[in-house]
């Protein structure tokens, strides 16, 4: 079927965690021991206790904002009404044992389950399905973060589903900073700067926990700005929904 293109917002950039690392030894944590010392930086050893809070600020990041969009065609069967976004269900995965792989996905272009939300659900000419909509009959459900419940499914259609996607997730075994990217347009970089530091420091002490306290109210500030500005905001635009007649 005809596929849409991805909606991304950010594709990369030179951002590496070193360029992170410096930030924070020099600015938010530059007071506690993980922060590392000036002229050597965040340690490796320092590694299991930052990473994962890097991990989950740049979730959060890409779940508040549409840094990127993706696609995946989901062939129907008659006899499946919920479709599940995951790995298991993907063509490309020879290891599944699942009898029925309905992600028409390839080697080019492999799913990855980084499923954060669903955005819309469209057939095989472009157009756009409702969506959660109790109001119309033929309309798609999501029953969870990532699946569809289509209502009446024919085994000869298929279904394009744009997702937002969630950020690659950056691994702690044999980490290289000066060459790990940390996938954000440089305008998030200070709200990830304190989601960090609002995460080490309520993990500290009593004393850390005001601390921290704070930092998270200076990441839901900036957050606010960022949206006032409309720097990362989507665009409008969207296809014409189906009649309710039916799908074709």
């Amino acid at each position: 079927m005809k596929r849409l293109l991805p909606h991304i917002l950010y594709n990369g950039n030179d951002m590496k965690l070193s360029d992170l690392f410096e930030q924070l030894t020099y600015g938010e944590l530059s007071s506690v021991f993980m922060g590392g010392v000036d002229n050597i930086g965040i340690e490796p050893d320092k590694y299991n206790q930052i990473i994962p809070h890097v991990n989950l600020g740049l979730i959060e990041l890409y779940k508040r904002f549409p840094l990127r969009t993706e696609e995946v065609i989901i062939k129907l069967y008659d006899q499946i009404q919920v479709y599940y976004l995951e790995w298991k269900y993907a063509q490309t995965n020879t290891e599944s044992t699942e009898p029925i792989k309905y992600i028409d996905d390839s080697i080019y272009q492999p799913f990855n389950s980084n499923v954060l939300k669903i955005d819309s659900v469209h057939d095989e000419d472009g157009q756009e399905l409702f969506l959660n909509d109790t109001n119309e009959y033929w309309s798609v459900h999501t029953p969870s973060y990532n699946s569809i419940l289509i209502p009446y499914p024919d085994s000869e259609n298929s279904l394009s589903v744009l997702y937002r996607a969630g950020p690659k997730k950056i691994e702690i075994t044999n980490l290289d900073p000066t060459t790990q990217d940390v996938d954000i347009p440089p305008g998030l970089l200070e709200p990830l700067l304190f989601y960090i530091a609002g995460r080490v420091f309520s993990n500290l002490n009593s004393d850390g926990k005001v601390e921290g306290n704070t930092y998270t109210q200076k990441f839901e500030q900036a957050i606010k700005q960022i949206e006032l500005s409309g720097l990362y905001k989507r665009d409008n635009t969207s296809n014409l929904k189906l009649p309710k007649q039916g799908w074709v």
